[in-house]
């Protein structure tokens, strides 16, 4: 059997220790795992153009909108300034229907409806055509998000859609014009009344959601889309 002196074996060694570690090195880094959020919410900030914002009721226009999911359910929250009105659609999938409630100082309303049809605030883009840009990718708040386009026929213009598809929620825009965009809106725009809000999310946060959230408080009083439509009027003009 052939023996090998110490001063032939340590360049050897050395030498595969290297390639190994140059192996390891080169070996290809697992992809980063976005958390998967099944329920919680997304708050965004609302913004105006300068023409809406010199207006004299720009001071009445909600600066913060807040989407509240979990599977099956979810809800749209707008808040005036000073608290003097919230705005909120509640959407329950399991039953296949929905609710607008209006807080308008010391009133407070709510009305009923089918799923079906679309809450009221997104109604200017119900003709809206929706086309997507598969290839067009951008990270906001840590998220994958892709790009969709809505062109609007009435106007002649078009909506700039940032969504997410690593956001668990399989019903999100679901009684909404956006129901063909696969996943939770991240940067996107509505018009209410020609008055257009742009949006942008400031954060979103895993939670755990209370049932209460997405049922309608004891003292609210019921009340007709029209007169709903007719208040949130006087605060859009």
């Amino acid at each position: 059997m052939r023996h090998y002196s110490t001063s032939i074996l340590r360049p050897i060694l050395i030498t595969l220790l290297s390639a190994f570690f140059i192996v390891s090195g080169c070996k290809v880094k697992p992809k980063k795992q976005t958390p998967v959020v099944s329920q919680g919410v997304v708050n965004y900030a609302i913004s105006y153009s300068p023409e809406i914002k010199a207006k004299n009721f720009s001071f009445l226009l909600p600066e913060e909108m807040h989407y509240f999911f979990r599977p099956g359910q979810e809800r749209i929250s707008f808040e005036g300034d000073m608290g003097i009105y919230s705005l909120d659609f509640i959407s329950n999938h399991k039953t296949d229907s929905s609710t607008t409630l209006l807080k308008i100082i010391n009133r407070k309303m709510f009305v009923p409806a089918s799923e079906s049809n679309k809450l009221f605030i997104f109604q200017q883009l119900k003709e809206g055509k929706v086309s997507f840009e598969k290839d067009t990718t951008r990270t906001i708040l840590g998220y994958e998000a892709k790009k969709a386009v809505i062109k609007l026929e009435k106007n002649n213009s078009e909506i700039i859609v940032w969504y997410t598809s690593e956001i668990a929620i399989p019903t999100t825009n679901k009684n909404t014009p956006f129901a063909e965009i696969p996943g939770v809106l991240l940067e996107f725009s509505i018009y209410y009344n020609d008055v257009m809000f742009a949006l942008k999310p400031l954060s979103i946060f895993g939670d755990t959601l209370p049932e209460s959230l997405f049922e309608v408080p004891a003292d609210y009083q019921p009340a007709s889309i029209q007169e709903i439509e007719q208040t949130i009027s006087t605060i859009i003009k």
